[in-house]
């Protein structure tokens, strides 16, 4: 502590002169503001063991001596290192997209994806393909509507033999299914649906729906099994299942039988085990009904017929739904790849038209839509040579984007393209322009536009220095310091039981006093103003 205290009342009878209100203090000419000091502190504080360090003071002395090494590390050249630029723009990119995206709306879906972990529906549905751009698509609409009452008062069955149509029109059972088994529009009208009422028609890549809730059932959660199956076409296929399963019966190895005798390969070399999974995840209600029926671990199913053919179950493991921190991650990759991130995006990018004042309208868009022809359509169309380079298209904040630079964009994303509106084209086409510059133009300047993300990457990059200097001026013990070594021993011998015992300690100690002495020189070479004031402030405020 004496020493902690000594050190910190050399750094301020250095220097000083004047600062400014908002600053606390200066190493050469980089400045440490209140508000760094107030988030580090309140950050790292609880992280500090030495409780002498937990005070104000020894803080703000902890906080000085980082910034006297970073200092060094700048004038060293350590930043200018290919290793370190490389490492810092790996890091660099990875964090970026985090930022890059809508937070508070990907929480929403993020709660709301977990929410129905928790819970299973049971639908029916018909579809009608949407084959062509020709087709009337309100005559479909219309037709869909008129069948939702006759539908909800019906079986499946019954609307299968009187309105399946050449596979343009599908009716059919879809059986119980949680969150991200059913692309999100489709799976979100299926939860807000009632149960027992039919939903209005409504389309999604596919074609036009209408869906009926059967039930809502709490999830049964995740399974793991293993089967053995015999293929359904095959004459002799109940047969053969049913010696497996009194072999079974017999003592024999369920896993030693699916090596052996199951005509699932993608199993059998495994022992039959399949990866775990929940309701409407395999596409066989009575494997699933048998499967999740099962309660006991290694309990095994009598022979089980499917579409596919016949199948013995074995339970490995069954797992309610996990608290939400348990699959928080996972739920993000799968939201992440999933149709409802489209709507995160949408909105992030929503955020930047606003931030930016910017809009997919623009009336310069008809010089574009008159000099695209029918070779942009076979994806061969050039920027014509009278082009104004020039002429100023849009600007996002200070980024002023050209004529050429929309039409470079047009000729660089031209492919083949179906009968379409050259307007529509255009201004499809102008919509992911502006879309992209923005969010190039946002990320290039995060650290101005995000203050969180600044303080990270800061803290990232300039620890990052830090961890190189010290790696090379005290943690890494050279042949030279190895006579300083025994002489520092030698000197405190008396804490030690012997150098061979206590080697470990003995380098530790001897690396602590090493930079306790070559921290002293760097207060030296680089020069320290204190804001008096502002650490009175703070003093009072947090002791």
């Amino acid at each position: 502590m004496k020493k902690i205290l000594i050190v910190f009342f050399i750094c301020f009878n250095i220097s000083f002169s004047q600062l400014k209100n908002d600053e606390l203090f200066k190493v050469n000419d980089s400045v440490v503001l209140i508000d760094e000091f107030n988030r580090v502190f309140n950050k790292n504080i609880e992280l500090i063991d030495e409780k002498n360090q937990k005070d104000f003071d020894s803080y703000l002395n902890l906080l000085v001596n980082y910034k006297i090494k970073l200092a060094e590390a700048y004038e060293l050249g350590y930043h200018e290192d290919p290793k370190y630029k490389s490492e810092l723009n790996k890091y660099t990119k990875q964090l970026q997209n985090t930022y890059l995206t809508d937070k508070e709306t990907e929480d929403k879906y993020l709660l709301e994806a977990y929410d129905r972990t928790k819970l299973e529906v049971n639908v029916s549905h018909i579809l009608i393909r949407i084959e062509s751009d020709n087709i009337d698509t309100i005559q479909v609409y219309n037709k869909l509507n008129s069948l939702r009452n006759s539908f909800g008062n019906s079986t499946t069955d019954e609307f299968k033999k009187k309105y399946n149509q050449d596979n343009l029109m599908i009716v059919e059972d879809l059986g119980y299914f949680s969150v991200f088994k059913m692309i999100y529009d489709f799976e979100n009208v299926a939860y807000n649906t009632p149960v027992g009422e039919v939903s209005e028609p409504f389309r999604t890549q596919f074609g036009f729906h209408i869906l009926k809730v059967n039930d809502k059932r709490n999830s049964l959660g995740e399974v793991t099994v293993g089967h053995i199956m015999t293929y359904k076409s095959k004459t002799d296929a109940q047969e053969r299942i049913k010696n497996i399963y009194d072999s079974i019966q017999s003592g024999t190895s369920f896993e030693y039988l699916a090596k052996k005798y199951s005509e699932d390969k993608n199993s059998s070399f495994k022992g039959g085990r399949l990866n775990p999974f929940s309701s409407g995840q395999i596409n066989s209600i009575p494997f699933e009904n048998a499967a999740f029926n099962l309660d006991i671990d290694n309990n095994i199913s009598e022979p089980v017929e499917t579409k596919y053919g016949w199948h013995i179950i074995k339970l490995y493991n069954k797992q309610n739904v996990k608290d939400f921190d348990q699959i928080k991650f996972e739920l993000l990759n799968k939201l992440k790849k999933s149709s409802r991130f489209n709507k995160i995006t949408d909105s992030f990018y929503s955020f930047l038209l606003k931030r930016y004042n910017l809009s997919y309208e623009n009336e310069n868009l008809n010089y574009f839509i008159s000099i695209i022809d029918q070779s942009y359509l076979q994806g061969n169309w050039s920027i014509p040579e009278e082009i104004d380079d020039e002429k100023i298209l849009v600007k996002i904040n200070n980024k002023i984007l050209k004529y050429i630079d929309f039409a470079t964009f047009l000729e660089d994303n031209q492919k083949k393209y179906n009968i379409i509106s050259t307007k529509d084209l255009v201004y499809d086409l102008y919509k992911r322009f502006i879309d992209y510059n923005a969010l190039e133009f946002y990320k290039n300047n995060l650290e101005n536009e995000n203050p969180e993300y600044r303080f990270v990457i800061n803290e990232y990059r300039e620890g990052l220095l830090l961890f190189n200097l010290m790696q090379e001026k005290i943690w890494t013990l050279k042949d030279s310091d190895t006579i300083n070594l025994r002489e520092f021993y030698n000197e405190n011998i008396n804490k030690y039981v012997s150098f061979e015992d206590d080697r470990g300690k003995i380098i530790g100690d001897f690396q602590q006093f090493q930079e306790i002495n070559w921290l002293n020189d760097l207060k030296s070479k680089h020069k320290l103003v204190i804001n008096k004031k502002a650490v009175k402030r703070l003093r009072k405020k947090y002791n």
